[in-house]
């Protein structure tokens, strides 16, 4: 999501219960332009292909019933979508591995007997399948890659390994995944020590996992999207254990406000039932980390780099300098360690692991890379920057070498004066 975006488009997030319904529960509340007219839309999709609710703020009395009406009626479909599913795979996993498919289309298990319903989909089957895969349903799952939405994009075996260890380390023992079915799958299977519940609005998972183990969600509005009481259920999910943490994917074209929104919810459940405060870490690009700590006050971004297996830019390899992506927690960054053979080390004047190129600077006194480089300190600033920036004269600033200066005047004056050279001194 763009930073104009954000600025042009606000939502907001009171009493969001009170708000009408689309099938993806309770919608947001935006509003945009100059004028602040208000609007209410999807919470899960800025797609209309995938979500076409959109309701001036004046118009809901008169057009928001029948969007009402058609989310009860989804739920009832959701219950018996859920029973249905459930029952196949119960029936698939009673057969021999060679008996087993999955249509990634149909995005559904089935018997080999009723591969001729699947016949136009032959190229989108997968089939002998055995109790690892059965276990691990990802594997079988073609990711959906819509950038606006449900970008799914699965951890690397290392990311993983991290992760878990990263749990341990800070003591975890009940982990609830958001949009991270990868790190459930691992932990329900491999760890035994841990308790893991998966939240996820793909609903192909409604078929993998019984109620207590998997919700159907949107983490958005904080809300189930099954027939049950969301603050009850939830209530029994965050209750479970004392050391709690919630780790979330979003895609990240999705509003922070929502994820906070939700966030702030669970709180308000442990603190209802006497728990001690959820730890909690998020998943997003580093150039994001302002809008977090705004959003978020309270997180802070661990220095690690997040790779995933199919994603081109978001792994080890990207850029020549490695993923994009970190981790923002709310946990003391000195408990969680970082592993030295991924070329991580301790800064003991931080109190914290960071990236091994990420070098101590002793006039900001701290480690100040954020893109996985070696930033050089400006004196003129103050501050550290990018390897790929000067001090420009006429920005006041350090700036990409190539830019065009005057660019961060206001568009009125930028059409009254003459664009300049920039130039450029020592840093």
């Amino acid at each position: 999501m763009t930073e104009e975006y954000i600025k042009t488009v606000s939502v907001h997030m009171d009493n969001l219960n009170a708000h009408p319904h689309c099938s993806h529960g309770p919608t947001l509340l935006f509003s945009r332009g100059s004028d602040g007219k208000k609007f209410y839309s999807c919470s899960a999709h800025r797609d209309k292909k995938k979500c076409s609710f959109f309701v001036w703020e004046n118009q809901i009395e008169s057009i928001g019933q029948q969007f009402m009406e058609q989310y009860e009626r989804d739920l009832i479909v959701t219950k018996m979508m859920r029973y249905k599913l459930q029952s196949k795979y119960d029936h698939v996993k009673n057969l021999n591995p060679e008996e087993r498919c999955f249509c990634q289309k149909c995005g559904e298990l089935f018997s080999k007997t009723e591969q001729d319903l699947h016949s136009d989909h032959c190229e989108m089957l997968v089939e002998n399948i055995n109790d690892l895969k059965l276990s691990h349903p990802s594997q079988l799952f073609r990711p959906r890659q819509e950038s606006k939405s449900e970008s799914q994009y699965f951890f690397t075996e290392n990311t993983i390994e991290m992760l878990v260890k990263m749990f341990r380390s800070v003591g975890t023992t009940n982990v609830i995944c958001i949009g991270a079915p990868t790190i459930h799958e691992r932990i329900f299977c491999d760890v035994p020590e841990m308790k893991s519940f998966l939240l996820d609005i793909d609903h192909r998972y409604l078929q993998f996992y019984e109620s207590d183990h998997f919700r159907w969600f949107n983490m958005y509005n904080c809300h189930i999207l099954e027939e049950c009481d969301t603050d009850l259920v939830l209530e029994d999910i965050l209750t479970q254990g004392d050391s709690t943490a919630v780790f979330i994917d979003p895609p990240f074209g999705g509003r922070l406000e929502p994820l906070a929104y939700t966030l702030e919810k669970f709180d308000q459940i442990r603190k209802k039932n006497n728990k001690s405060i959820l730890s909690k870490f998020l998943v997003l690009p580093y150039f994001m980390e302002r809008f977090v700590v705004n959003c978020l006050p309270g997180m802070s971004m661990l220095d690690y780099k997040v790779d995933y297996i199919n994603h081109k830019k978001f792994n080890s390899s990207g850029r020549n300098k490695g993923s994009p992506i970190r981790i923002f927690t709310n946990v003391d960054q000195c408990k969680i360690s970082l592993p030295v053979e991924e070329n991580y080390r301790f800064c003991d004047e931080c109190n914290r692991w960071v990236c091994s190129e990420n070098v101590h600077c002793y006039k900001c006194n701290s480690c100040t890379s954020k893109n996985g480089r070696a930033y050089i300190h400006c004196n003129l600033c103050k501050r550290c920057v990018k390897r790929t920036w000067k001090h420009c004269k006429e920005c006041n600033k350090c700036c990409l070498i190539e830019h065009s200066c005057m660019r961060f005047q206001t568009k009125g004056r930028m059409k009254d004066r003459p664009r300049k050279k920039h130039t450029l001194s020592k840093a």
